[in-house]
């Protein structure tokens, strides 16, 4: 560690959002911190950099990485000024399709890994009097979509802890804050499209990924417990988790009219029909 730097982890850090992520934080004068499973990806993402970030390889789904990832992170940088979960997953399909093998991952990746992530760095940010906690979830952690269950289980008790550990905090220096994405144009919706995930994801307009990025700062900044990209789904998500019947009385349409924008935005990369 370097005097009067900053410090920041993200989770999920050989992927398309953590790249908008990064670059964003490295021009605000963050020294990047990144794990990821994959070394190869979070080397692609350096050559992109200006800086030398240091890598961290963890498995999300195995405990024994997980508090490795922590105990490293704790040697090598206990002045942590931001830690940012950025990490996800989701297998389509209905629940009856899903292994228990396909259950464990996703909970591990999407509720429990960042919970534990955050149970190791917390008491670091306390110690020094500061920090940034920010999580990105999902629009599905607020909205419940049919052949996601698994996917949303993870995400509404993300967000319910987010909420919670917010609520512990409000009167100490540490910022708590949850990002919630509609769809946005990385590998995983692209996989979701062309291997049956819910046509719903393209309601609305595809966000890039540095949608997520600037929200992810605005998070990092202010502390806002949770902000939503774009911001008009997020009064309609909230809307539709009061009344959950709404969603199951509209989804005939929704489907008709989200299909139709899938085609288009696959359309938009040189894919003209769905591969299944």
């Amino acid at each position: 560690m370097k005097p009067n730097h900053k410090y920041a982890l993200i989770t999920g850090g050989g992927g398309a959002i953590a790249e908008a992520i990064a670059l964003r934080l490295e021009n605000e004068g963050y020294q990047l911190l990144l794990s990821d499973i994959n070394l190869e990806k979070m080397t692609r993402i350096k050559g992109l950099l200006k800086g030398n970030p240091k890598f961290y390889v963890c498995d999300q789904t195995n405990p024994d990485d997980i508090q490795n990832l922590v105990q490293n992170i704790q040697r090598d940088c206990p002045q942590l000024d931001v830690l940012i979960n950025n990490a996800g997953y989701t297998k389509e399909g209905p629940f009856t399709n899903q292994s228990l093998k396909d259950v464990n991952r996703q909970i591990w990746i999407n509720l429990l890994s960042p919970i534990q992530i955050i149970h190791g760095i917390l008491p670091l940010m306390l110690k020094q009097g500061r920090g940034s906690i920010v999580s990105v979830v999902s629009i599905g952690g607020i909205v419940a979509l049919a052949d996601s269950s698994i996917y949303s289980a993870g995400k509404f008790g993300l967000r319910g802890f987010l909420t919670a550990l917010y609520e512990e905090l409000k009167n100490s220096n540490i910022k708590v804050s949850g990002v919630y994405p509609a769809a946005v144009d990385t590998p995983m919706l692209l996989h979701e499209a062309l291997n049956g995930g819910t046509v719903l994801n393209w309601i609305n307009a595809v966000q890039p990924p540095d949608a997520v990025a600037k929200a992810v700062l605005q998070g990092i900044k202010k502390g806002t417990v949770e902000i939503y990209v774009p911001y008009s789904d997020g009064i309609v998500s909230r809307l539709v988790a009061i009344f959950p019947w709404l969603m199951g009385k509209s989804s005939p349409v929704l489907k008709w009219y989200g299909e139709i924008q899938k085609q288009r935005w696959l359309k938009s990369k040189g894919i003209n029909q769905i591969i299944n």
